[in-house]
């Protein structure tokens, strides 16, 4: 979907919770942030930290970060794109349980009508609490694939692929993941030449330093997903 020449701004919401994984937020916003200043691209880009009413939120791995958006604030009511990252696996077995999540209530409402819903890690298990993957075919960290078995509809892809897209739907696998589905996303939105203005600007050209295999995953560490 490249740019329909539209002047409205691209609006790109990331709800975030305590627990949430940093980079599964930070990557996405660093990506999406270049595109902002990409000068072919002729919409103006707004990104938002959207949360409750508690100015600020801690990650998984103690950094806090300040929302910018609340739920109920008529700005992040329409996106373009919504980014679901995932986090603690506790709490998200605590949202997952409670029925009246302000979180699920909001990512379900924005996602049906979003031109774009994503998630990283094991936010797609928070998105298919939603009903949102339904009939999609998705990815997720390797440790949380076994986590979709009360969710039916939603098909997991075999051989942990880094991004999948199953029609407007775009899923990441585990955390690191989420700069390449970005990247993706951008050249998506933008075309290609922006995705490669990009890529050159951040020098996203890895070579990991160390291999190894992807483990074969156990139980669902969300453990309310298991019985």
């Amino acid at each position: 979907m490249k740019n329909d020449n539209s002047k409205e701004p691209f609006v790109i919401v990331i709800p975030i919770y305590d627990g949430v994984d940093y980079m599964d937020i930070a990557a996405p916003r660093e990506i999406f942030g270049w595109l902002s200043k990409d000068t072919t691209f002729e919409r103006e880009v707004k990104i938002y930290y959207v949360g409750g009413n508690q100015p600020t939120f801690t990650t998984i791995n103690g950094v806090k970060i300040a929302i910018e958006a609340t739920f109920e604030d008529d700005f992040v009511q329409k996106p373009n794109l919504i980014w679901v990252p995932g986090g603690d696996a506790d709490v998200l077995a605590t949202m997952i349980a409670d029925k009246d999540s302000l979180f699920t209530a909001y990512i379900t409402k924005v996602g049906s009508q979003a031109d774009w819903v994503c998630s990283v890690c094991e936010g797609a298990i928070l998105l298919a609490n939603t009903g949102l993957l339904n009939g999609h075919t998705i990815t997720t960290h390797w440790a949380f694939v076994n986590c979709f078995g009360k969710y039916p509809e939603v098909t997991v892809a075999e051989g942990h692929p880094r991004y999948v897209k199953s029609g407007n739907r775009v899923t990441g696998g585990g955390i690191s993941s989420g700069l390449d589905e970005a990247l993706y996303l951008v050249e998506l939105i933008a075309g290609k030449e922006s995705a490669i203005s990009v890529q050159r600007t951040i020098q996203y050209y890895p070579k990991p330093p160390v291999h190894s295999e992807i483990p074969t995953a156990g139980l669902c560490p969300v453990v309310n997903l298991n019985s």
